[in-house]
């Protein structure tokens, strides 16, 4: 019946809300001998009920989309990944060649982006047109102006996906994704956050956008729901391998998903796997412990252990990693998402 009145009401541009209280006041109207006290009585439960379905309504969501690109400055090679929510980037780059991480802050409006990378040693500005999944424009520093070209390594969602509702109530919260032809999946979740946090990525280097929510907020540690987008049945797809990680970072010049994940203070424990190796870490940091009944201190000194096993073989290598070595490759890595 509701979803009838609404259908009905729409083209008049009224809500359900709007709906109801006009039908109570109307009613009121129509009876002769209602009193003033009714009269008050109805307007509070019109007022009740249309609070009522505004709690039922969308919930405030954040959406954020992460795209890796490859592409060039004048003739040197770089790989970008840009992460976009509401119109606002940080992300980072980097030279193939150098390998060293240059940080991003700008913005995308329609099809124009702006961004502008601070170093220790200089700054620049790109300003760039954005075409479906190439970006043209012009890399420029106070001392010399290049070419900018960069390439997406996989869709937008906004080519998929044409609208984004979610409802929540004191149980669980509901998305609802429409594509653009029509279709529309729903996805009940639980979540342990205030907010609605929605994240677009290629998780698995198909060149098509994957979904993940975050699920669990806990200091340094995260967890998230994941779905994979299958083509082939042209819906997400419940991911329970990538959904059971730590804080996972897609790696996209690696073409690998690290897990990360703290233990008290100074303990690091990550992993990821690129291509028939499985890497795994782990990392204390120096820290200070006063002993219960003696006003003396002692330093733990830091210590690292990495393990690399290959999965054809089911044969590990285990070495000490340094504290350069092991940010470098597990706590900062090139090419994640920078979030």
């Amino acid at each position: 019946m509701r979803q009838l009145l609404v259908w009905q009401q729409a083209v008049r541009g009224r809500t359900f809300e709007h709906i109801v209280a006009h039908r109570l006041l109307r009613r009121f109207y129509r009876s002769s001998e209602a009193s003033f006290r009714n009269f008050m009585e109805r307007i509070v439960v019109a007022t009740l009920a249309l609070a009522y379905l505004h709690i039922c309504h969308a919930e405030n969501a954040s959406v954020t989309e992460i795209i890796a690109y490859k592409g060039k400055i004048a003739e040197s090679d770089i790989f970008m990944t840009l992460p976009e929510i509401n119109g606002g980037i940080v992300g980072s780059y980097h030279y193939t060649r150098y390998g060293t991480t240059i940080p991003l802050r700008g913005s995308i409006e329609k099809n124009h982006i702006t961004l502008t990378e601070k170093t220790a040693y200089s700054e620049a500005e790109i300003t760039a047109e954005f075409n479906s999944r190439l970006i043209q424009g012009i890399w420029k520093s106070d001392k010399a102006s290049h070419s900018f070209r960069a390439s997406a390594l996989s869709k937008s969602y906004k080519n998929l996906i044409g609208g984004i509702d979610v409802f929540k109530n004191n149980e669980s919260t509901k998305i609802v994704i429409t594509f653009i032809d029509g279709r529309s999946q729903a996805f009940e979740i639980d979540t342990l956050t205030d907010t609605i946090s929605i994240f677009f990525e290629d998780h698995n280097f198909d060149g098509l956008p994957d979904l993940r929510v975050l699920e669990t907020s806990n200091g340094s540690n995260r967890t998230y729901i994941v779905w994979t987008y299958d083509p082939s049945k042209r819906a997400f797809e419940h991911s329970k391998e990538i959904s059971m990680l730590s804080s996972p970072k897609v790696l996209h010049s690696e073409k690998a998903i690290l897990s990360l994940s703290r233990d008290g203070c100074c303990r690091y424990i990550a992993s990821k796997s690129v291509g028939n190796e499985k890497h795994s870490a782990e990392y204390e940091y120096e820290y200070e412990y006063e002993y219960e009944y003696e006003y003396e201190y002692e330093y733990e000194k830091p210590r690292g252990v990495e393990r690399v096993t290959n999965v054809r073989t089911n044969t590990t290598i285990t070495n000490s990693i340094s504290q350069e070595e092991f940010e470098q490759k597990y706590l900062t890595p090139m090419g994640a998402d920078g979030l």
